[in-house]
Parts: structure tokens; C-alpha cells; sequence
């Protein structure tokens, strides 16, 4: 049975992949990241007995057939590998191979002895058509080849996709990259390459179109196609940025429309009179298909005769499929923070095509019970009650598929196709000594930048809570409190300002591969309202401003959350995430709100500590009653996720990290950050991981064992290895990250 496989090349600097000629090797190893030979038990003994269900049972879930040592596919292997040695400039290469057994397993090691490679010496352009030559040849700098490099076929295969979409982007829509093909003469003495691109003689693909008219049917069903509309509408809109065009789209109905067609014309990139542009045929197809109203979006091009033989032109439809225009959703499930269990539920109601401008509303009402851990004050309260949190919340959002300002900017909202969203919603949180109410509004923008960057832009943010109903015991415990930061938690304040997020990420969703993603946030408050601190508009008390009887809250905040998926092949991935957290509190305000301070730990952060559970800093709480949170907050995670049998993977993980405060606190010794203490504050976990991947939903269990402590023990020692308690299980819905 083959147990390893290597591969050797025995030049050095040659830039030749291992990794690739790797893919090439037909008797693939059996990868066990537990090193267990059970998967191979089980396939044998669920051979032994065929007619057993059980046995049957095993051997779908969990068996691995063994990979015996074949020569005659080793041989296989070693030609494939020449093969590609051939494709990238090195011919007539040489792969051996050898075999070392040690009891029942073999040992494949491939010996690769590459040759000097071709190079190109000459390249020529051999197109006739002269309007296609300038299409072809306007920015020959990206091509991937050029004079003086080693001859690659898979180079050549990427330039003929270049061209092809470069003129498929120029009118010419039944162009292929058959059209295409390459001559080479190569030269053995000097070990060169004379490379000739040709463009066949097809007088189809040849012709350069232009489009003519646009139909469009917003409410098509298979079930009419023999029915003639019953109503139809033109619309002619302008396009362009310097120069604008009259665009004119044809709109037909089988029925009463449900959606007005002004809110469909600024999504068709398609141009009445412009070549046939391939580019804007996918984004056209994008933007309809993000509404929510419309499924099956088709689109279909014909050609159709023209006045003369110079000019070609073609005929577009566009039709769509129309969804249910209401929709209602329920959902209930347990939750488990920081070891506090409960239960939550929610009701949604969704229109798609609220005002008939293909808007999406949203209600939901939400409601749940949860039993928290309190801060034990006296025995006279009533403390039998296992659910001792209520919350219910209601919350609504609308959004529009357009770009809703009282400055049009026209081209941006044509060009990025931002939406524009209105959010509103209160939450009632009724805990064990005291409520709580929240209210928000935001009114922000999306749009992308490019297929890699997302933008959302909220010029409004508004997030008011208002702490009532507190019993008196808790009161006089808060009046006792010389900590400020928390007796901030338990009070009315107000945010109102402004929010930015920037997304970019190179992950691919229709294959697999490594891929980066970068988060951007930056948001301020109380800027604009610090304006009227010396108006009617403000009260004063203690040095600090209130509107309408709350304190404003006045901070700057940033995040960056950097993350990097490598691909380690055979679904196995080793990710990267680190995060960076600033937040300046000044003017009005001392600290963060408690709700936009940062935290670190639980099943998504540190997974060694509690939820909120590190930090501020090496300070000390011997109490649970505090919220560590803070000002800026340093953490890196790594984890290898790799595939265990079946649905079930597993991960091996490290988690670093901790939070700070920006001011320093009498109240939290050691919580400051200072450049000259930070790195010693840093704590840190690692363990082990289970997930269930049932394909829509990831269900994750993770073992963290709680290596260094933030602050030293009596000894000065920062490990915990002599500690009681550092294993913590977590369980969550989803990859941390």
C-alpha cells in the first residue's frame, strides 16, 4: 500500500512547481491527520461481510480504499510529469521513479532531471482584418508573453482568452477562442522558439455588431410563449458620461406590471446603437439578478438583416421569471453565552416589491428568554425564576435598489449601482435588576466597487439607550462603585454620527482556492452635535453635555480584521486572521459605550476565556460581575482545518490577544495601554476543534486549553500550566472566522 509520495528535481532555481508536478502522481496517498488506520479496517471488514447492513453502513460513511503500489501507474505518473515538463519550455525532460517498501507499505520517490528550457526569440501577429488588428493589439504590454521568455502552453492559453474576451468586449459576439491559433518553430541548436499568432479566416466571427432593439419581458412565464403581451411600454433613457445617448428599451406584459419599469432601466447596461459589449451582458445580468423580485433572468442576442453589408446588428431579450412578492419566516433556537443558556424565537415578514420599485421591506419580532448569571446583593429577591432575562425587539428595513440623494451624482449611481437602505428598531431587554431600551436608525449606501471591493456608507447612525426600572439595591451597589468605566455600563447615552466599511476580498465562490479578505471599519459620533453644545439645544451636568436629558456619546473607532484562507489541498486549509481595534473617546465622553468598546474572548475570539472575559490590560478582577471591555484590542488567530471522516473535519487552533483602555483608570489597574507593557499582556490559547458540515449550516465544537495568562501570578509567572480550570468548551454556528 502506497504511503508516501516525493518528488525530487535535482536542478535548483529552475522555478519549476513541486506542488504541480505532485498533481500529476495517479497513486495518491491516503491523508489521515490522526494517523489511524481505522478507515482501512473498515473497508476490509465491511469487505469480509457484503451482505451486512451495518458493514454497509461503515463503508459509506467512514471506509478509505487503500492505494496499492502499480508500476505500470507509476509509469503513468512519470510520462504526465514529462508531459508538463514539455508544455512549460522543457523538453525531452527526463522523470524516474523508485519504490521502497517497509513491511505492507510502498515509498514512491519521482527523480525529475529537467532540461534548459526554450526560450522565445521571435513573435509575430498575424491578423488580416485591420479594425480587429487594433482592438487586438491597442494594449500589448498585458499580454502574458512576450520576446525572451520560456515557451509556456498554458501562457499562450491565457492570451487567447485575453483576445477573446478583449474582442467579445468590442462588438465581435460570435468570436471564439477556436479562432485563434499558434504556429511554433523552434530551433534545437540555440534551444529557441519562433511563436506566430494567427487569427482564422471566419467571416462570422469576422463581423462586428452593433445592438438594435431591446425587448424586455419582466413577467415571461414557459407557460405564455404562445401568448402575445397585453400591454407594452417604450422608454428611451440617456446614457454616457460625456456623450449622451438615447437608449430606448421595448417592455412587454403578459399581465398588469408589478414592477415599474422606470426602476429596471438604470440596471440594463445593454446600448441601443453601441457594439455588442460582453462585459455589460454579465453586469446586466448581475444587477437583475439581485433583485429579489425576479428569478431566471435570460438573455439572448439575434441577428437580424441589416441596410447593408458594413454594419451588423443584433436583437436583445431580456425576460424574467417574477417571485412571490410576500414571504414569511419563523425560526427558534437555543443559545449558550459564557455558560448562561436560553431560548429565542422570531417571526419575519419580507415584501420584494414594496412601493413596485422592486424595494424589500422587512419586519421581524423577536423575543427571548436567557438565564444570566447576577450579582448575588441579597436573599430577599426572588431568585427561583430559571429564566430571569426577557428581551423582545422589533425591527424593520427598506431597501432601494437605487441611489436616494439630494445630489443625483448620476454616473456613480449608473456606474457602481448603489442601494440604498432605511433601518429602524427597539429592544426591550427586561434583566434581573434593571431594563433596559434601545432604539436605532441608520441610513446608509452600498454599492461595489469592483467584483474584490464592497463599500457601505452610513451618514446616519443613531443608537439611543435608556436604562430604567433599576432596583435599589443595584443602585446603591453603582453609587459605591469608584469605577466610572462601569458604572458607564448601567447608563442612559446616546450615539448619533457616522459610519464607513470597506470590504476586499479576493475569495472566488465558483472555485476553490486561496484567497484574502480585508474589513475596514471607521466610524465617529457626537461631532455633529458637539456643534450646538453652547445652544438651548444642550443641558449641562458634571462637565458633560445632554440632549433631550442623554448624554451624547463623542469617540472616534477604527477596526481592521485582516483574514488569509491558503489552500493546502484535499479540502484541508490553514487561515490566518488578525484583528486591530482603536477607539479614541473624547469631548463628551471618557470611554467607548459599552456596546462599541472592545472585547476579547468566547467562542469567536480567545477560546480559552469566557465571553468578555480577557483583559483590560493585566488587570485583575476577582468578581464577575465587570465587563472586561476596551478602548483598542491586538488579537491573531491561526487554525488548520482539515477533513476527518465523512461531514465531520476537524481543526487544530491558537488564539493571542487582549484589550486596553486608551485613558487610564484608577478603577482598572494595569488596563492602560503602554508600548512598553503590551506584549507581556498578551494571552494565549490553543485546542482542538470538531465541525458538522451538513452543507447549509456548520456546527462547530471547540476544545481551547488557556495557556498564559494576561497578568502574572504571585511569582511573577505568566503560564498557567499548574492552574486549575484552563480547559473551556465552546460551541458555535459558523467558522470563527
Amino acid at each position: 500500500m502506497v504511503k508516501k509520495n516525493s518528488v525530487v528535481i535535482e536542478k535548483k532555481d529552475t522555478g519549476i512547481s513541486k506542488s504541480k508536478l505532485s498533481s500529476y502522481i495517479a497513486l495518491k496517498t491516503y491523508k489521515n491527520p490522526l494517523q489511524t488506520k481505522f478507515p482501512i479496517w473498515v473497508y476490509y471488514k465491511s469487505e469480509s461481510n457484503p451482505n451486512s447492513k451495518f458493514w454497509k453502513w461503515m463503508n459509506k460513511n467512514f471506509a478509505k480504499e487503500p492505494v496499492y503500489y502499480d508500476k505500470a501507474e507509476a509509469d503513468r505518473s512519470a510520462s504526465q510529469m514529462m508531459r508538463y515538463l514539455d508544455r512549460i519550455g522543457r523538453f525531452h525532460s527526463k522523470v524516474t521513479h523508485t519504490m521502497n517498501h517497509e513491511q505492507k507499505f510502498a515509498k514512491v520517490h519521482y527523480t525529475v532531471i529537467p532540461t534548459e528550457p526554450y526560450r522565445i526569440n521571435k513573435l509575430q501577429y498575424v491578423i488580416e482584418d485591420s479594425l480587429m488588428e487594433r482592438f487586438i493589439m491597442r494594449d500589448v504590454k498585458k499580454f502574458p508573453i512576450r520576446e525572451g521568455d520560456i515557451y509556456d502552453e498554458f501562457a499562450i492559453s491565457d492570451q487567447r482568452d485575453m483576445i477573446t474576451e478583449r474582442l467579445r468586449n468590442s462588438g465581435y459576439y460570435y468570436f471564439k477562442r477556436d479562432n485563434i491559433h499558434y504556429e511554433v518553430d523552434s530551433n534545437f541548436m540555440n534551444r529557441s522558439m519562433s511563436v506566430t499568432m494567427k487569427v482564422s479566416k471566419n467571416e462570422l466571427a469576422h463581423r462586428r455588431y452593433h445592438i438594435n432593439k431591446i425587448r424586455i419581458f419582466p413577467d415571461f412565464s414557459v407557460f405564455k410563449l404562445g401568448e402575445r403581451p397585453v400591454d407594452s411600454v417604450s422608454l428611451t433613457v440617456d446614457v454616457g458620461r460625456r456623450r449622451k445617448l438615447p437608449n430606448t428599451l421595448d417592455f412587454y406584459y403578459y399581465n398588469k406590471p408589478m414592477v415599474r419599469p422606470q426602476s429596471l432601466t438604470r440596471l440594463i447596461q445593454i446600448v441601443q446603437g453601441m457594439p455588442y459589449i460582453y462585459r455589460n451582458v454579465t453586469t446586466t445580468y448581475q444587477k437583475l439578478n439581485n433583485l429579489r423580485v425576479f428569478s431566471n433572468v435570460n438573455i439572448t442576442f439575434d441577428s437580424v438583416p441589416s441596410p447593408n453589408d458594413s454594419s451588423h446588428l443584433l436583437d436583445c431579450r431580456i425576460t424574467m421569471q417574477q417571485t412571490d412578492r410576500h414571504s414569511f419566516t419563523a425560526q427558534a433556537e437555543g443559545t449558550r453565552s459564557d455558560s448562561d443558556l436560553g431560548i429565542k424565537g422570531s417571526l419575519s415578514y419580507t415584501n420584494n416589491n414594496f412601493f413596485r420599485g422592486a424595494e424589500v421591506f422587512q419586519m421581524s419580532l423577536k423575543g427571548g428568554l436567557e438565564a444570566q448569571k447576577v450579582i448575588s446583593l441579597s436573599d430577599s429577591l426572588d431568585k427561583g425564576k430559571i429564566f430571569n432575562t426577557r428581551e423582545l425587539g422589533l425591527s424593520t428595513s427598506l431597501l432601494f435598489p437605487k441611489f436616494l440623494s439630494p445630489i443625483p451624482l448620476r454616473n456613480f449611481a449608473r456606474d457602481y449601482q448603489p442601494t440604498t437602505t432605511v433601518n429602524l428598531g427597539v429592544n426591550a431587554q427586561i434583566k434581573y435588576y434593571y431594563s433596559r431600551f434601545i432604539s436605532t436608525a441608520s441610513f446608509s449606501y452600498d454599492w461595489e466597487g469592483s467584483n474584490r471591493i464592497h463599500h457601505t456608507f452610513s451618514p446616519i447612525h443613531l443608537n439611543s439607550v435608556k436604562i430604567t426600572n433599576m432596583e435599589s439595591l443595584f443602585q446603591s451597589y453603582l453609587d459605591q462603585q469608584t469605577n466610572q468605566r462601569k458604572k458607564d455600563q448601567y447608563t442612559d447615552h446616546l450615539i448619533f454620527g457616522t459610519r464607513y466599511s470597506f470590504i476586499y476580498s479576493t475569495q472566488n465562490i465558483n472555485k476553490t482556492g486561496s484567497f484574502f479578505y480585508l474589513r475596514a471599519d471607521l466610524e465617529t459620533s457626537g461631532n455633529l452635535l458637539s456643534l450646538f453644545n453652547k445652544t438651548k439645544l444642550m443641558t449641562i451636568n458634571e462637565n458633560h453635555h445632554y440632549v433631550f436629558g442623554i448624554r451624547y456619546a463623542q469617540y472616534f473607532r477604527s477596526s481592521f480584521d485582516i483574514r488569509q484562507h491558503i489552500d493546502l489541498g484535499r479540502e484541508s486549509w490553514l487561515v490566518f486572521r488578525e484583528f486591530v481595534g482603536f477607539g479614541l473617546p473624547y469631548g463628551n465622553s471618557e470611554d467607548l459605550p459599552f456596546e462599541r468598546s472592545f472585547y476579547a474572548g468566547g467562542a469567536n475570539s480567545l477560546r480559552g476565556w469566557n465571553y468578555h472575559g480577557v483583559g483590560p490590560g493585566s488587570f485583575i478582577s476577582h468578581y464577575g460581575d465587570f465587563e472586561r471591555t476596551g478602548d483598542i484590542q491586538l488579537e491573531a488567530n491561526a487554525e488548520v482545518r482539515f477533513p476527518l471522516y465523512n461531514i465531520i473535519n476537524g481543526a487544530v487552533f491558537v488564539d493571542a490577544g487582549n484589550v486596553w483602555l486608551y485613558h487610564p483608570n484608577e478603577g482598572i489597574p494595569g488596563g492602560e495601554f503602554k508600548f512598553s507593557e503590551f506584549y507581556k499582556q498578551i494571552a494565549l490559547d490553543a485546542g482542538f476543534g470538531l465541525r458538522l458540515d451538513v452543507s447549509f449550516l456548520i456546527l462547530r465544537l471547540d476544545l481551547a486549553y488557556a495557556m498564559r495568562n494576561p497578568f502574572p501570578n504571585a511569582s511573577g509567572n505568566y503560564w498557567r500550566f499548574d492552574q486549575a480550570g484552563n480547559l473551556k468548551l465552546n460551541f458555535g454556528i459558523g467558522y470563527p472566522f
